[in-house]
């Protein structure tokens, strides 16, 4: 009994004030301008037209090389598509450098892209040994010219990460005749041909 008369002494003597609210500081209210949502819309690369080239290529290859071996002429089609969806890529990034400044973060998009078509080329030309002539002079046009436009697209990916100005350094600018030179023969147009895709 003591105890509880203890605890209703101390209870008693207690003054319970109530808690005193604290000042909280001013909710944050956002200027205007950082309500402003800043967007940057992701462009693919164009869809390029790569199977009329493979036509025009498989009309210049001689009779004999059509008609052959079965696997070199798939192989060589499949090669052939890769060559250009690569090159029509990087003759668009060439081009949209020569335009002006790009939004740099698409631009690096598509680049690693069109550096990534030119890796999985640069993959199948280990498949295609034992070629025939005319599928082999292709070939090695299309490894020369991928040579070439590495180097053109590594200039402009330096560019890109440093957020400089885009555009080829002087040795890639030159190179620039040499591989329309080594694409001309690929180009040329050839009698007509009724040839199937594989």
């Amino acid at each position: 009994m003591t105890l509880l008369l203890l605890a209703g002494f101390s209870l008693g003597l207690c003054q319970c004030q109530p808690a005193t609210p604290t000042e909280q500081p001013a909710a944050h209210t956002p200027s205007p301008d950082s309500l402003k949502l800043e967007t940057a819309v992701a462009t693919p690369l164009p869809k390029f037209d790569v199977e009329s080239p493979i036509l025009r290529q498989l009309a210049l290859l001689p009779p004999a090389e059509r008609n052959a071996d079965a696997t070199a002429m798939r192989r060589y089609q499949q090669l052939t598509r890769r060559f250009w969806l690569a090159q029509y890529s990087t003759e668009y990034l060439l081009k949209e450098a020569e335009k002006g400044q790009p939004n740099l973060p698409v631009f690096a998009q598509q680049l690693a892209t069109t550096q990534g078509h030119w890796r999985v080329l640069r993959e199948g030309f280990g498949q295609a040994q034992g070629m025939p002539p005319t599928m082999a002079d292709h070939l090695r046009r299309m490894q020369q010219t991928e040579q070439l436009q590495q180097a053109a697209l590594s200039d402009l990916q330096a560019d890109a990460a440093n957020q400089r100005p885009l555009g080829l350094d002087a040795a890639s600018l030159a190179a620039q005749p040499q591989v329309a030179k080594l694409l001309a023969p690929l180009r040329r147009e050839p009698g007509p041909l009724n040839v199937r895709i594989r």
